[in-house]
């Protein structure tokens, strides 16, 4: 599987990492949206998935999840955040490309959720 994963905590990064590698994932980390947005703009690598730790906004009137939907609207986007919920408004769109998972989680659990919302993923 091949993975894009915005995270700005150095120790995170690293934490998935290894989880990810010791599965066989092939994983980009970026720190911030803009360099998310790069990866699809000037990479042309296309990803499995995109782990989003929030929804943000890429600039005032388009979320980045949006911004990444246009450029692929068949990207698969997971949220991984304690600070959401899939009953707050702003998820009151939500598709069939996006999931919200809840922290905390363990690892393997994560690892499964992917495995089983991504069906259409061969390893």
């Amino acid at each position: 599987m091949n993975a894009l994963v915005l995270e700005d905590n150095p120790r995170i990064t690293g934490l998935y990492e290894k989880i990810f590698s010791s599965v066989g994932f092939e994983v980009d980390f970026v720190s911030d949206k803009f360099a998310c947005i790069d990866k699809f703009l000037n990479h042309y690598k296309n990803y499995d998935f995109v782990i989003l730790e929030k929804s943000a906004k890429f600039d005032e009137s388009v979320n980045l999840e949006d911004k990444i939907l246009s450029m692929n609207p068949q990207q698969k986007i997971f949220f991984l955040s304690p600070y959401m919920s899939a009953r707050n408004p702003e998820f009151d769109n939500i598709c069939e490309t996006m999931n919200l998972i809840d922290k905390p989680f363990a690892m393997v659990s994560l690892l499964s959720y992917l495995e089983v919302n991504s069906p259409d993923i061969s390893q």
